[in-house]
């Protein structure tokens, strides 16, 4: 095997995780945000399309976490559970934004400044807009490295005879 089959798998998967990480950062400050100034606008009690995005992402922020930390190992059926959450979420998100908010269309990215904390629905649309894109993002790395996980065990397979490595190891 030459370097280049060894080492850009393992960097590939570790951009790949880092991504992850930023991004479940980003999900879990907005929606988190949202659920802490609930009670700022009158709001007593959360959708439950606010608390599944901000459970999905904390929960993917830890276990992008651990997998960075411990690069070696990783469970790819947890990459695709994620990409399947993930996605679920990107659905309830964007039907919040065009049913619940009222914003017309799914990709409304006005941005007004100083609007993060009214209570305006036009400001609110390009706050959702944004958790919405970064969903999306998400979705698509956590297949990327789930993908990623499953061609590596797949390879390993072939080219190793004597012992083969547990099937949860993949880089």
């Amino acid at each position: 095997m030459s370097a280049a089959q060894i080492y850009l798998p393992r960097i590939l998967s570790l951009s790949l995780r880092l991504s992850q990480l930023l991004t479940s950062i980003i999900i879990t400050g907005i929606s988190g945000h949202y659920l802490n100034t609930l009670h700022d606008f009158g709001i007593k009690h959360p959708n439950g399309r606010f608390i599944y995005t901000t459970i999905i992402s904390s929960s993917s922020l830890v276990y992008s976490f651990l997998s960075l930390v411990f690069w070696k190992y990783t469970v790819f059926p947890v990459d695709l559970g994620f990409f399947v959450a993930y996605l679920a979420g990107f659905g309830v998100v964007v039907n919040w934004i065009v049913d619940g908010m009222g914003c017309g269309k799914a990709w409304d990215l006005e941005v007004r400044v100083g609007s993060w904390g009214s209570g305006r629905a036009k400001d609110q649309c390009a706050r959702w807009a944004a958790v919405e894109t970064f969903t999306f993002v998400s979705a698509m790395l956590f297949l990327a490295s789930g993908l990623l996980s499953v061609w590596k065990i797949w390879k390993q397979g072939k080219e190793e005879v004597e012992k083969p490595k547990p099937w949860f190891r993949c880089l």
